[in-house]
């Protein structure tokens, strides 16, 4: 039996929407306050706020910072803090007023954090938190990076705006651990159209971040001209949600309603969390898969390039024999990633190789549930892969410690995966 939290982007989302969301499906809000203090941050207020969309009473999580409310227009920071020194003084949240003034990078005289601070304060934080936490904020660095020709680590946040930022993108990793989800999956996203004011003049919607956020995923049109997706949320669900789509197979057990402050325009502005359950044995998530034909790449260039794309994000490499047009051999080289790895894993391929084009689709794949154990083997600790199969297990040991065992002993890789394949049994 497996848990699964479908993200229902019903009038979009946002960070302190799909915080709102957990606590109504009851995550306490005293777990995110004792998080803050392990934080060390001062002056955080938190509150758990009913907000009514269209006849639907829902939660959302209401931040001050030293008395200040970030997602108040006509403040130094903007919404609800996800935008950088470079980011446009426009709303990112779902609230609604004026024009707010132009970002830190036009004044000197508000306090800023960078990304690399930022990345310290949550590694006070349990792994199972804070790791993922980290992944949302380097997704959205690079995702403002790319809007302005920066690097992520040119990145800053106003103080209030990351403080808030922080309590949205902890709020919903730490709350995701409580429900204890094997898998998240998300509702295509609903994206507004229009435009919006800000110091730098007038910008399209969805914001240039978000587009940058959800390249290879799906989106929907919103019938209003509204900003109905911000950064933050952008950057929550592309990170840890593994598949976009349709309600997966499952048994409900209970939804949780998540709103912003915004009135609705074209629909409620209102995230649903979906809990159920499933006993499918098998797993499941969505893959970028990319393919291209290759007739004049050096073999020797080969085992360079996987271990680049390995190194950069990839899932699986590999390279299979063909015969080309013209007669001519070549390979055709497969590519799995990420879908939101997608679009910089293509430029990698057309950088890395002789290649002039690839193909790029999304596929859907099934996993056996796995992991990985240590076992102890007659020359010490040895990694093995475990895949659950029905009632049992099928063990694989891992390759590099079978070749280093195969050098320093003699033997053959048959002989030491043998011995090692029965030290795991019998553990």
């Amino acid at each position: 039996m497996s848990r699964i939290l479908y993200i229902d982007a019903c009038g979009g989302l946002s960070g302190d929407m799909l915080a709102g969301a957990l606590l109504d499906l009851g995550w306490p809000l005293g777990e995110l306050e004792a998080l803050m203090a392990a934080l060390g941050l001062e002056g955080v207020g938190l509150a758990r706020v009913a907000v009514e969309h269209m006849g639907v009473v829902a939660s959302r999580l209401a931040v001050t910072v030293h008395g200040q409310v970030p997602d108040q227009p006509g403040q130094h920071h903007h919404g609800h803090g996800h935008e950088h020194v470079h980011e446009h003084a426009h709303h990112h949240h779902h609230h609604q007023g004026p024009p707010e003034p132009a970002s830190a990078v036009v004044s000197s005289q508000h306090p800023r954090r960078g990304l690399r601070e930022i990345l310290a304060l949550l590694e006070r934080l349990p792994k199972a938190v804070g790791q993922p936490a980290a992944r949302v904020f380097e997704r959205l660095a690079a995702a403002e990076a790319r809007v302005h020709g920066s690097t992520p680590e040119q990145v800053h946040f106003h103080e209030v705006g990351a403080v808030d930022a922080m309590v949205d993108v902890v709020a919903f990793c730490a709350g995701l651990q409580w429900v204890g989800v094997e898998r998240v999956v998300c509702s295509p996203l609903p994206l507004g159209r229009g435009f919006v004011d800000c110091a730098h003049g007038r910008l399209p919607l969805p914001a240039p971040a978000v587009v940058n956020l959800l390249e290879g995923l799906p989106v929907t049109a919103w019938p209003a001209a509204v900003e109905t997706v911000t950064p933050t949320g952008a950057a929550l669900v592309s990170t840890l949600a593994s598949e976009f789509g349709g309600l997966p197979a499952m048994r409900l057990t209970r939804q949780g309603w998540g709103g912003g402050s915004r009135p609705s325009l074209g629909g409620p502005n209102l995230v649903r969390l979906i809990l159920g359950e499933s006993s499918q044995a098998l797993g499941g998530d969505s893959v970028a898969e990319l393919i291209c034909h290759i007739d004049d790449q050096s073999p020797e260039d080969l085992p360079i390039i996987f271990e680049r794309l390995l190194k950069e994000g990839a899932l699986d490499v590999a390279a299979a024999p063909l015969i080309m047009k013209k007669g001519r051999p070549g390979l055709m080289l497969t590519v799995l990633c990420p879908p939101e790895r997608a679009e910089d894993m293509a430029r990698l391929v057309l950088e890395q190789t002789t290649s002039l084009g690839l193909r790029l689709r999304h596929s859907r794949r099934r996993i056996l549930p796995r992991d990985q154990v240590s076992v102890d083997s007659p020359w010490g600790p040895v990694k093995v892969k475990r895949a659950r199969v029905g009632e049992g297990y099928r063990l694989h040991p891992e390759a590099e410690d079978v070749a280093r065992i195969c050098r320093e002993t003699g033997l053959a890789p048959a002989a030491v995966r043998g011995l090692i394949l029965q030290a795991a049994e019998e553990a």
